[in-house]
């Protein structure tokens, strides 16, 4: 072959090699760092995870950690319960957190005065016949009450603001150090009862109602912020908008 048609075959593929598409680049995935609070974290981590689906530019690297130990120098979201929603300077609020007080199954009672559930949780009563709504079934339940209390950060942060005098006696409950070990400690207990998260519920938990003083049911709830080091935008605008939807009741 010639070097006359040598080179009409290399100009030929100069030519369709220029007329190729550039290939498109691709977006670059940023990580999205968060930080939640381990009561938090029954119910929050599959709201994360789901949300994470509509992020196009970020995905979500979660981290729990106890409230003393966020850290917004090395996190780009942190979710936490506040005390008081009034007191806050920043965030996002993303919804509230049912607190739900919680018995064995084989209690009979089903509710209580607001004023019974605090004396219960401060270990007024040493026994389930000496609470007057639960009298009539002491008989058929003639047990022992058994304080299971959640260490928990958090719950001891709403405890103190919603109840100042509220005292937890030490040597009338027994500490859990976990959700888990709570769910466990109640579900072995028949006279237990402990203040849990309500996303913890199981079928071998059961949850007594109490009620004010016009009769009307209480609920304790604590109150969901997210913070943020900058303005959010972008994914992180779009992850705060998708939490607050999956929080509405």
């Amino acid at each position: 072959m010639s070097a006359k048609v040598w080179s009409l075959f290399l100009l030929l593929a100069i030519l369709l090699s220029a007329c190729q598409p550039a290939a498109t680049p691709q977006p670059t995935v940023q990580p999205l760092r968060v930080q939640l609070t381990p009561l938090l974290s029954e119910s929050w981590l599959p709201k994360l995870n789901a949300c994470s689906e509509y992020l196009t530019q970020s995905n979500l690297l979660i981290e729990v950690r106890e409230a003393s130990e966020l850290d917004l120098q090395s996190a780009d979201l942190i979710i936490r319960t506040s005390a008081d929603l009034n007191a806050e300077q920043a965030g996002t609020y993303l919804g509230a957190e049912h607190l739900a007080l919680v018995v064995n199954p084989e209690n009979p009672i089903v509710s209580l005065s607001q004023e019974e559930a605090i004396a219960l949780l401060s270990g007024a009563y040493a026994q389930w016949k000496e609470v007057p709504s639960s009298a009539a079934s002491a008989q058929t339940f003639d047990q022992p009450v058994k304080l299971i209390f959640l260490v928990d950060q958090d719950l001891d942060a709403f405890l103190s603001t919603a109840f100042p005098s509220l005292e937890i006696s030490p040597s009338k409950s027994e500490k859990a150090y976990s959700v888990e070990m709570a769910q466990q400690l109640i579900t072995e207990t028949p006279g237990a009862i402990g203040l849990l998260p309500a996303s913890a519920l199981t079928s071998a938990l059961k949850e007594v109602q109490f009620f004010g003083p016009d009769s009307k049911t209480i609920n304790w709830e604590l109150q969901i912020v997210a913070l943020t080091p900058v303005d959010p935008e972008g994914d992180m605008l779009q992850l705060l908008l998708c939490l607050q939807n999956a929080s509405q009741p």
